[in-house]
């Protein structure tokens, strides 16, 4: 099978196409014909050697969406089925075949394409257990989401807003139409020195919960937009759960996207909730250069790979 593989970790200009053998589905696993796979800043840190002790040669691609080729006992799918699945942390999405494990891989949503499916996994699955599991967010309370305009953030704008809570988000100018387009009740540029000053004029009080995409001096200044005793989740740096100024709760994830979460998404999708928002799809041999467009932090939703179509 052709992949996209790195034989060091030395960044992205490490990945080159290239071939292994296909792979073979033990019990509860799935083999599974990529037709599109989600590009992530995930796949960056890999890449860059974040994740010490991946095995050499490396397949990034952490999100897959397709059609089940083979399925090991107990896999729960069954050959020629249309599925999406998560592969972290193991990877292998950038490839004509992947495996896929039982419990982190479902029916994809009815309306969409491949792509699209692929590029939901992660993004949404990472808003949705920030927002539904990790960050109790209450209908009726208010949310604010930096870095609003990418992967997760986009997930995230819509489903707050399916939630019945109130999103607000934090993007360069260029997108906020895009994002009250996703839902969002309000938009604020994180370039203005007054930004926090302004969403305290929108939220008299602060925000109840802050899901921060971004990590550093935004996520630092959007501590300050939270209420006294609100919460606060990161996405950008996993750590402990943590006590922060004001009785403010903290805490960091990495999401854990199972099947019972791919579901919800599902159902999401096929109410009219969730939009998959896809910036551009490239085919495998563009794997490098999707990388970069990642790596440069300035994407609109998502980029994906389409391969085998």
């Amino acid at each position: 099978m052709r992949v996209a593989l790195a034989k060091e970790l030395s960044g992205v200009d490490c990945v080159e196409l290239g071939d292994r053998p296909d792979p073979a589905p033990a019990a509860q696993q799935a083999l599974i014909r990529v037709h599109g796979a989600g590009v992530g800043p995930w796949d960056v840190g890999f890449l860059s050697g974040g994740f010490p002790g991946l095995a050499l040669p490396f397949v990034p691609g952490q999100e897959i969406a397709g059609v089940v080729e083979a399925a090991g006992d107990d896999a729960g799918v069954h050959p020629g089925e249309r599925v999406y699945a998560s592969l972290f942390p193991a990877g292998g999405g950038f490839a004509e075949l992947a495996l896929a494990s039982a419990g982190r891989l479902a029916p994809m949503p009815g309306q969409v394409s491949f792509q699209e499916a692929a590029g939901l996994v992660i993004g949404a699955g990472t808003a949705h257990e920030g927002l539904a599991d990790r960050g109790r967010l209450q209908p009726a309370e208010t949310v604010l989401i930096t870095a609003a305009a990418g992967g997760v953030g986009s997930a995230a704008v819509q489903i707050a807003a399916a939630m019945g809570a109130r999103p607000l988000g934090v993007a360069s100018p260029s997108n906020h139409d895009y994002l009250r387009d996703l839902g969002a009740s309000e938009v604020f540029d994180y370039h203005a020195a007054d930004w926090v000053q302004q969403v305290r004029a929108a939220v008299p009080g602060g925000v109840d919960l802050l899901f921060d995409c971004a990590g550093g001096r935004t996520r630092d200044h959007a501590i300050r937009a939270v209420r006294d005793g609100g919460r606060a989740i990161s996405i950008v740096f996993p750590g402990p759960r943590a006590q922060l100024e004001r009785g403010i709760t903290g805490e960091s994830l990495t999401a854990h996207v199972t099947r019972q979460r791919l579901e919800a998404l599902r159902r999401l999708v096929d109410m009219g909730r969730l939009r998959p928002q896809v910036q551009a799809v490239l085919p495998l041999d563009q794997a490098r250069q999707a990388l970069a467009l990642v790596a440069g932090r300035h994407t609109r939703g998502k980029i994906v790979l389409q391969i085998g179509q």
